[in-house]
């Protein structure tokens, strides 16, 4: 029987404890420590390392502090993951519609390697590189921030003028309560004809995005036909979802 989400947590945490108490503890002498193989203790490890959390180095892990590796580098790899999960979903030429969401964003490489259609109003996506691609990027346009996000009304017009097979949002709140939200008001107008003008849509949310709300509303937990998260979100969270009738894939990190 395969070990409860709730089980793998507690092992892990345990790890870092071992690590507060000492600096460095080889993998081994830790699965001696845990009563579990060698192969589970190398995947927790593995697994806390992606976060930033723990160094690994010749079979001896040490706690990372804060100042050493930032926390942005597991949030990357964690991003990444759910945008190449949300890209599988995607068939030859459908139509796809990406909002300005940095983990959404991550999707459009895997997307360039089919034959597909994608309307963003993230203006990184005209930097990438197509000349190996069947697809084909379409910017919005309208108002374009340092961030090169495109809003307004004119960004709001292209996507009105389509119905897309897929859209693949981000967000920076979500809950079964209080839905999707974003807290700038432009690209909330944005976001709202994405969801509206999709067929199904596609929510790409790591696990700090849960049980939190920002400014604007832009749908809710009904409008979601799947939601694509990480291993560490709560698994009472994800279940919330899954009964609220939303399918649910919670990627192994």
């Amino acid at each position: 029987m395969k070990n409860s989400y709730q089980e793998i947590k507690n092992r892990r945490q345990k790890i870092i404890d071992l690590l507060n108490h000492q600096k460095k503890i080889s993998l081994d002498e830790l699965s001696q420590k845990l009563n579990v193989s060698i192969m589970t203790v190398r995947r927790d490890c593995s697994n806390l390392a992606n976060q930033g959390k723990i160094l690994q180095e010749k079979g001896i892990i040490s706690l990372v502090k804060p100042e050493e590796v930032p926390f942005t580098d597991s949030v990357s790899y964690i991003k990444q993951r759910l945008g190449e999960e949300a890209a599988s979903h995607i068939e030859k030429h459908n139509w796809v519609f990406i909002n300005s969401s940095t983990t959404a964003f991550e999707a459009i490489p895997y997307l360039l390697k089919k034959d597909v259609n994608i309307l963003t109003n993230n203006g990184y996506a005209g930097n990438l590189d197509m000349r190996a691609s069947n697809s084909q990027i379409i910017l919005s346009g309208g108002n374009v921030t340092r961030k090169m996000i495109m809003s307004g009304d004119l960004a709001v017009e292209p996507f009105l003028k389509i119905f897309a097979d897929w859209a693949i949002i981000g967000c920076a709140g979500l809950s079964l309560k209080r839905g999707i939200s974003t807290p700038f008001m432009e690209e909330a107008k944005v976001n709202k004809a994405i969801i509206r003008q999709s067929r199904k849509l596609i929510v790409v949310a790591d696990y700090s995005k849960f049980n939190q709300f920002s400014n604007f509303v832009i749908g809710q937990a009904s409008d979601i036909d799947l939601l694509i998260t990480d291993s560490f979100t709560p698994r009472d969270t994800v279940e919330g979802f899954i009964k609220a009738g939303v399918q649910v894939i919670q990627i192994q990190l």
